[in-house]
C-alpha cells in the first residue's frame, strides 16, 4: 500500500496541504504524497525510520509528519478512505445484511 496510485491519491489528497505551498519561514513544505508513501512503506515493512530508503523525503521530516498526522487523525482517515475504496471496487462482492447476521 506504499505505492499510491493516482486514483487513490485523488481520493485522499483533500486531507493534506496543497503541494508546493510555501511556508512563511524556513524550507518549503515537503511533498505530502511522498511523505505518505514513506509512512506507508514503514508500516508495511516494519522497518525503522532510520532505514527509510533515500528516494523518500528525509526520515526526520517523514517521522515528524507521521506523528502530526497520527495525532490529528489524518492517518486514520486515509486508512478508512483507502480501505473503503478497496472493498467497493468493481467486481468485489459487497456484504449483504444476511452475511452480517451471525448464525448460531
Amino acid at each position: 500500500m506504499d505505492r499510491l496510485s493516482n486514483a487513490e491519491w485523488e481520493r485522499i489528497q483533500h486531507l493534506f496541504p496543497v503541494a508546493g505551498m510555501q511556508k512563511a519561514t524556513g524550507r518549503p513544505a515537503a511533498d505530502s504524497r511522498a511523505v505518505l508513501k514513506a509512512i506507508l512503506w514503514v508500516e508495511r515493512t516494519g522497518e525503522r525510520w532510520m532505514y527509510l530508503p533515500a528516494h523518500f523525503p528525509p526520515q526526520q521530516t517523514c517521522y515528524a509528519k507521521y506523528l502530526n498526522w497520527k495525532r490529528s487523525g489524518i492517518l486514520d482517515q486515509v486508512r478508512t478512505l483507502l480501505a473503503h475504496k478497496q472493498t467497493s471496487a468493481p467486481g468485489c462482492p459487497t456484504p449483504s445484511s444476511a452475511d452480517l447476521i451471525e448464525t448460531a
